[in-house]
């Protein structure tokens, strides 16, 4: 597997060699697109240099808009590190145009939206998307973020609180921490030396006129259009979409900002070979080798990062991870680009250790030397670049449409790194073969040029990053030392075979009807939906395995799992080549049993299941592995116990209100109780008494199915009738319960879950629309105004017919306690101060859009339908239920709910919550007991 920031999977390893096959018709105004690409795109670049990209659908649902500014934490001032992201915090709080803070977003949320924002090295991306028919005001408000904010004085210091809380919320996050250590490595003349989160101390929050000062000298000389990029998607035509765009961002300032390459080295040289240790806050083993490499940017066209960290982080037979496996060493391996940015790159190879590669630690490193040089020696060969420009270019051919949330982001940002003509295609491109180039990367992935990291428990340190606390030391080697590492022995590593999952065939079945159909009852439950939206020579297939005994308790489902990490495991060697070929699996544990999917190009499908099941029925039972996954399973429990305080609250949610969801505890022992024996025999049993139930979504016809069908009654053939497994909810009863986490975090966290005192489609679309009203105003009151913390929250949770609704709050500033009066206090001055029929009509108006939306690609639509033969709406109509019961919900109804739901001393409620730096904080209610006797004592509503 590889990684790589801003792409997918097939992305990276993918390129494509010809465009015969491209739509470049007017409409497109010459962006190569593919043909399954209904779209229409212009671009255009306005008076002040701002780049746009248009793009209509005429269907789209959502509309969305995205700019991208070239500049981020590589411009802070040294002395105000964190200032870009304090900018990008501070950018949403009033305009000249709009000086309400919090108006924008409640626009937002209002018409069926979401908004947010990040900041990277070199970008700061803003985006949102909304209802398509509320696009133009949405856009009006959010350009003048870049024309005329206001950064008032009144929030300089709410703001910096606010990123400060950030900071401090994931001071025990293992990624920020080990960045914090790389940072501290590099040259420090290098802008990505610096501290990008930000804190009181770097943006000098004592001195609230000097910081806002800065904020707004780094805004006049960094914010300017000739560096920015803008993505629009709407339903206008693209005529339509020009008029709302040139007028709005015109009148954003050209400062003529120049953006230079970044002369500074990221190792001064004599600094590299270095090897690092890093102790974790989680229970965690990874070695991880990297090198500074040329800026590969230049050679989009062919991506030699691409191409050589698709062969270093295959997963095939004979790759470093098959023979890491082998030994006992590993449990996964990524390779590829890390970082980027102008002037320069790092390429890295990350392997995941077992408790006996720890102990092998030097052989790794070189065996990944030896890969490397295997690489440079003999693998180097156009037959490789030909076979992945072929994947690529098929990906390109059938590419899904994305959200537009997630495509104006993507596109935003890409239109900063290719030209507009290539902006669809850049980021699978990889048309020019280029043996010189591959060969100038490779030649500087040496020992001498390496930044080691080895992160484990009981490694070696002598040093301290006080930020982060994290604790690190530095291992002293010369390049000789590691050169020498090169003479690991090599048996069965060897460069990827012959990839034979490709597919070939790309025909398109004739559409079938509107809703998946019943074609057989017996000895398997088959539905088939033939798309006819999509056009896509894709699919997926879901199969459940329906069984109790798969799920009755703690034990089995521990069983199961161990079970399932078993055969993925098995079959990872097999379905990386799938992978690769646009295929994918999973086998999963849930409520009604085993659940697998199979997806991508329809033509290889049934072989991949075949194989899976042939796996799953049979697997090879390996102590050593077993051992293996085992340990890896247990470690997740133990970290699990270490994550951020509000990540625990969440998870622990489910496991109260759940009855097949075990509460962590008990999980976690029947994990550690379980032997290899006992899960064989736990398959056996499961094996034997399945009832099979399967969906056949997307480019498949009724032939197509039966034959799928066929492959799973051929190695599953002792299928019964009976289904048996019900779902039970836990029915709160009147008053707050609440349950104690412990986080090893200096932060409370709390989460009201307040539940509805009915079931039922009326009560979910009442609970919803609370939600939706709630949400944005919340975050305002509790976030800006009285700075609790970074993480808050309002959400709706909505489980089957069970209504309800989330409030969470991280605070590093107040007790539980105090976070209990707070939430509760917001919501009984809600309740009072009420909402009117205008407001509720508009809310109401904005969620029957969001409900109403259609799936945005094959994926989406196949998995609405799978999710309804789930949930037990075999006509495959729970939206429509929703809107139906929506649309006669009437004011007076809903206000009468939400009084029922939400009143002081009516509300259901559970409260999950971490003490942090104050033990002694109770928040009010009854304490709940651990998960299973909680949900013993009390009623749950069934369902089947």
């Amino acid at each position: 597997m590889k990684y790589l920031k801003s792409v997918t999977l097939f992305v990276l390893i993918f390129q494509l060699a010809a465009c015969s096959w491209l739509n470049l018709g007017d409409a497109s105004e010459g962006v190569l697109k593919p043909v399954s690409d209904q779209r229409e795109y212009r671009y255009i670049e306005l008076e002040n240099g701002l780049r746009v990209m248009l793009i209509s659908d005429a269907g789209a649902d959502k509309a969305a808009a995205s700019l991208d500014v070239n500049v981020g934490s590589r411009q802070d001032p040294k002395d105000y590190q964190g200032l870009a992201h304090f900018l990008e915090h501070m950018l949403f709080l009033g305009t000249e145009k709009y000086p309400e803070a919090g108006a924008y977003q409640a626009y937002i949320t209002a018409h069926g939206g979401s908004h947010n924002a990040f900041t990277s090295f070199e970008h700061t991306n803003y985006f949102f998307d909304i209802s398509a028919d509320s696009l133009e005001p949405a856009l009006d408000q959010f350009a003048q973020f870049f024309v005329g904010p206001l950064f008032n004085a009144e929030y300089v210091q709410r703001e910096v609180n606010a990123v400060n809380s950030e900071y401090r919320a994931r001071i025990r996050d293992d990624q920020r921490r080990e960045l914090a250590v790389f940072k501290s490595q590099l040259n420090q003349e290098h802008p990505f030396a610096k501290f990008s989160v930000g804190n009181l101390d770097t943006l000098h929050s004592s001195e609230e006129a000097a910081l806002r000062e800065q904020l707004l000298s780094f805004y006049r000389k960094n914010y300017s259009a000739n560096i920015m990029t803008l993505t629009v998607i709407g339903r206008e035509s693209l005529a339509d979409l020009e008029a709302l765009v040139r007028p709005k961002f015109s009148a954003v300032k050209n400062r003529n900002r120049h953006l230079a390459a970044i002369d500074a080295p990221l190792f001064k040289a004599g600094d590299l070979p270095r090897w690092i240790n890093i102790q974790p806050v989680q229970n965690r083993r990874s070695l991880s080798v990297n090198f500074p490499v040329p800026d590969a940017e230049q050679y989009w066209r062919s991506k030699p990062l691409n191409y050589i960290g698709n062969i270093l982080g295959h997963e095939g037979d004979g790759s470093l991870l098959s023979v890491l496996k082998a030994r006992g060493w590993a449990e996964n391996l990524s390779a590829g680009q890390s970082f980027d940015y102008q002037g320069g790159a790092l390429f890295g190879v990350d392997v995941s250790l077992t408790d006996a590669g720890l102990k092998h630690v030097d052989e790794i490193v070189g065996l990944i030397y030896e890969g490397i040089a295997q690489l440079r020696d003999s693998g180097i060969e156009e037959w490789r670049f030909e076979e992945q420009a072929g994947l690529a270019k098929q990906e390109f051919m059938f590419r899904a449409q994305n959200a537009p949330i997630n495509e104006v982001v993507q596109l935003s940002m890409a239109l900063q790194k290719y030209p507009a003509q290539e902006l669809l295609r850049g980021p699978y491109l990889m048309g020019d073969y280029r043996p010189d180039v591959l060969k100038e990367f490779l030649a500087v992935m040496t020992p001498e040029n390496s930044y080691i990291s080895l992160v484990a428990p009981d490694v070696s340190v002598d040093a301290e990053i006080a930020r982060y606390q994290v604790n690190y030391g530095q291992r002293e080697v010369s390049a000789e030392q590691l050169s020498a590492l090169t003479k690991s022995d090599t048996a069965g590593l060897g460069l990827p075979a012959k990839n034979n999952f490709v597919a070939s065939d790309f025909s398109l079945k004739a559409g079938g009807e509107s809703a998946p159909k019943l074609l057989a009852s017996a000895p398997i439950e088959l539905w088939l939906n033939t798309d006819d939206v999509f056009e896509l020579p894709k699919g997926r297939v879901y199969l459940l395995l329906e069984s109790e005994e798969a799920v009755t308790d703690a034990e089995q489902r521990a069983k199961s799992d161990l079970w399932l990490r078993m055969v993925k495991d098995q079959l990872n060697e097999l379905a990386y080549p799938a992978q690769l070929a646009g295929l994918d699996f999973d086998v999963s544990v849930g409520w009604r049993g085993i659940q697998i999917s199979v997806g991508g190009f329809n033509q290889k499908q049934g072989e991949l299941l075949a194989e899976l099941l042939a796996v799953l029925k049979a697997p090879e039972w390996q102590q050593s592995r077993f051992s293996r996954l085992k340990a890896q399973r247990l470690r997740q429990f133990e970290n699990a116990r270490r994550q951020s305080p509000y990540q625990q609250v969440v998870a622990e949610l489910p496991r109260m209100l759940n009855r097949e969801t075990p509460g962590l505890v008990e999980h976690e022992a029947a994990t550690q109780a379980a032997d290899m024996a006992a899960v064989a025999e736990h398959v056996n049993s499961v094996m034997k008494n399945l009832h099979l139930r399967m969906l056949v979504d997307g480019n498949f016809d009724e032939a197509d199915a039966e034959a799928l069908a066929e492959v799973v009654t051929t190695a599953l053939p002792n299928a019964v009738e009976t289904r048996s497994p019900a779902q039970f909810v836990t029915q709160l009863a009147a008053g707050t319960a609440v349950r104690k986490i412990a986080a090893e975090h200096d932060d409370s966290a709390v989460l009201l879950y307040v539940q509805s005192a009915v079931k039922g489609m009326q009560a979910r679309v009442a609970m919803g629309l609370t939600a939706q009203m709630m949400s944005a105003d919340f975050y305002h009151q509790l976030r800006t105004e009285k700075q609790l913390g970074y993480v808050v929250s309002a959400s709706v949770y909505p489980q089957r017919e069970v209504a309800g609704m989330i409030f969470l709050v991280q605070s590093p500033v107040l007790d539980p306690a105090a976070v209990q009066g707070e939430i509760n206090a917001y919501i009984q001055q809600w309740l009072t101060t009420g909402v009117d029929e205008a407001s509720f009509n508009k809310h109401k108006a904005g969620l029957l859009l969001r409900l109403a939306e259609q799936p945005e690609n094959l994926w989406d639509a196949a998995a609405r339908h799978w999710q309804d033969l789930l949930d037990d709406y075999p006509k495959f109509n729970s939206r429509e239920l929703l809107l139906e019961a929506l649309e006669g919900l009437s004011y007076s109804d809903w206000l009468a709910a939400t009084q029922r739901d939400f009143a002081a001393n009516k509300q259901r409620a559970l409260l999950v919550y971490n003490a942090g730096k104050w033990p002694k904080s109770i928040p009010a209610g009854k304490a709940s007991g651990e998960p299973a006797k909680f949900k013993a004592a009390l009623p749950a509503y069934r369902f089947e």
